[in-house]
């Protein structure tokens, strides 16, 4: 609707109007840029395909980089409407230049350069400003309803750069709908939970800052490189963790406004179509293409991204508009234009993937805490002397074979904190709680390095198994996961998950040399009660009711028990009636203590554990 002509004609104030009903509708575009003479109409607007605005490629007030190239900007206003009059005045100039066209006199077998339209000279109207241009088109080809106005105030509302939008330059929509009425602002929120900025200079230096919620400062990278076949630009990408919708919802706007969520190409300020509309057309990056085929980079939500790239007439002359001024040309600086950009968006996609691990694996580590909390706490209420017996002479092996070695052989086991990522190295037969507990140095003397106080912290020494670490099938978390450590008789007992005992192993047993009672992570039973309480679910079976089973704290007091009661049985030589006390005995206490946390809210029977 030519408002890309008012900015180069040096406008302030462009105003859109769509007035009447029915049959009675128009539309109308009001500037109060500079102007045309009558040798502007008869020899430049008149004329199709001119160079005017090549030979002198900025505008004369305020030297904006003109927009408009092609001279063919009028004949859009035939796609519109039937009739169009044109009403354009000069600075000092008293009368206005007028120009009646009716599209419906043209004959098809000539083209349109061939025809000439009279100028009329006549007095200004009252609400004319003193210079500008006035577009109406009347005898609309289709009635305007609401959402073909929505959509006038998406594209009218986008058409201006929002980071390098003039300040000088303002849009101003007029409809019969007053929600839709008044200046238009570029409808980017600040909401966003990520952004990636990219530049680079006219000296080859490239700069990529990220910001992220998990990144307590900026993360800037700058690097020196020779600057690409296609200039110079910079761009910034936006990322909206929670939606579009909510994002619009709270800053107060519509939330199912129709937004252009696409990577976006500036020129000079002001925007290159199609380049980010809704449609194939307008995924320039091929976003949604690329992001379900195997192997692709793009793994985050194109209709959550927003962006933004700059370029200009001046410093990118290879990345030149089409004949029909919809887009760039597909040449080579096109190709590696769009492949850098690709690059960025990659990368935010990349930093949103390990987010979105991350945030995954806390919460399945969160998750299993949970499970093992009730065993932790049913531990700590049994009494075992043959569990404390069987410590101190693992204890007693372990003191004996030390003093047998010298310094260089000196053996420790190896644990890291998911937190921090410091690692360090811990007397065989001790186990800690938390970052750097019972830490030593090469001679086996005690360190003094503190750790950050995370019980997150994993054993890296893996137990050897002839199957592999990490089957598909595994939550894929760490090789072990423990819980916080008991105490059965004075002595310590970590409940662990542990992902690298065999498919085909018991579901758990008892280590009294390493004061450990293992849950076999891979085992069929345990991924079974995991995908009850995980995210999987069985056919048939409501979200409501899987949660009420608590299907995984069942299974690890069941295999812990059943381990505890069968370790006695193997360790002492015992009847199996001692095999079925200590199992019903820990089972019992893990039981009861459950009842203690959830009186009143827990019934028997949601937390009975069958045999």
């Amino acid at each position: 609707m030519n408002v890309k002509n008012a900015y180069d004609a040096d406008a302030t104030n462009v105003r859109v109007e769509l007035r009447g009903t029915g049959g009675d509708q128009f539309l109308r575009v009001q500037d109060d840029g500079t102007g045309m003479s009558s040798d502007d109409l008869m020899w430049n607007w008149g004329v199709l395909a001119t160079e005017n605005k090549l030979r002198d490629d900025r505008s004369p007030q305020f030297r904006r980089k003109r927009l408009g190239q092609k001279g063919v900007g009028r004949f859009a206003t035939e796609k519109l409407g039937h009739r169009l009059l044109l009403r354009t005045r000069t600075a000092g100039q008293r009368e206005v230049s007028e120009i009646k066209i009716n599209w419906d006199d043209l004959r098809g077998d000539r083209d349109l350069g061939e025809y000439e339209f009279p100028i009329r000279r006549t007095r200004p109207d009252a609400y004319e400003p003193s210079h500008g241009t006035r577009l109406e088109v009347r005898s609309l080809r289709v009635e305007w309803k609401k959402a073909r106005a929505q959509k006038l105030r998406s594209q009218l509302a986008r058409l201006i750069d929002p980071e390098t939008a003039a300040s000088d330059f303002k849009i101003t929509l007029l409809t019969p709908w007053e929600e839709l009425n008044g200046p238009l602002q570029n409808p980017l929120t600040g909401c966003e939970t990520h952004r990636l900025e990219f530049e680079i200079s006219s000296d080859g230096v490239e700069t990529v800052r990220i910001f992220s919620p998990d990144k307590k400062e900026v993360e800037a990278i700058t690097t020196p490189t020779s600057i690409p076949a296609f200039g110079p630009i910079r761009g910034r990408l936006r990322y909206f963790g929670q939606g579009l919708a909510s994002a619009e919802r709270s800053r107060g706007g519509d939330p199912d406004a129709d937004w252009n969520v696409g990577i976006r190409v500036f020129r000079d300020g002001c925007r290159v179509r199609p380049y980010g509309e809704p449609g194939p057309e307008g995924d320039w990056l091929q976003i949604y293409r690329a992001r379900y085929l195997k192997g692709s980079r793009f793994k985050l939500k194109p209709h959550y991204l927003e962006g933004t790239v700059h370029i200009t007439k001046d410093e990118n002359p290879d990345l030149r508009d089409t004949t029909s001024r919809e887009g760039l040309n597909a040449n080579d600086c096109y190709a590696a234009f769009v492949q850098y950009v690709q690059g960025k968006v990659a990368a935010l996609s990349d930093l949103l993937l390990e987010e979105q691990l991350h945030e995954e694996r806390s919460r399945m580590r969160e998750r299993y805490h949970k499970a093992l909390q009730p065993l932790t706490e049913g531990l700590n209420r049994v009494r075992s002397d043959e569990y404390s017996r069987a410590v101190d002479s693992a204890d007693a092996e372990v003191r004996k074979g030390a003093t047998r070695v010298t310094f260089p052989m000196i053996r420790n086991s190896h644990w890291e904190c998911l937190d921090c990522g410091d690692s360090w190295k811990v007397p065989l037969e001790l186990s800690p709680a938390r970052c750097r507990e019972f830490s030593v140095g090469r001679d086996g003397k005690p360190s003094k390095k503190p750790g950050c106080g995370s019980t997150d912290i994993r054993h890296k020494e893996n137990v050897p198994r002839n199957e592999s670490k990490t089957p598909a099938a595994s939550p894929s978390l760490h090789d072990v996961l423990a819980g916080m450590p008991a105490y059965v008789t004075g002595k310590q007992l970590r409940p662990i998950i542990d992902w690298e005992m065999g498919e085909n192993d018991e579901e758990s047993e008892v280590r009294a040399d390493r004061r450990e009672l293992a849950i076999n992570g891979r085992h069929a039973s345990f991924r079974a009660a995991d995908a009850l309480d995980g995210n999987e679910t069985v056919e048939g079976t409501t979200f409501e009711a899987l949660r009420a089973v608590a299907a995984l704290t069942i299974h690890v007091i069941n295999a812990a028990s059943q381990a505890w009661g069968r370790w006695h049985y193997r360790q002492w030589g015992a009847d199996f009636d001692t095999y079925l006390r200590k199992a019903t005995e820990l089972k019992d206490a893990c039981v009861a203590n459950i009842r203690a946390r959830d009186a009143g809210q827990v019934q028997t029977d949601e937390v009975s554990v069958a045999s």
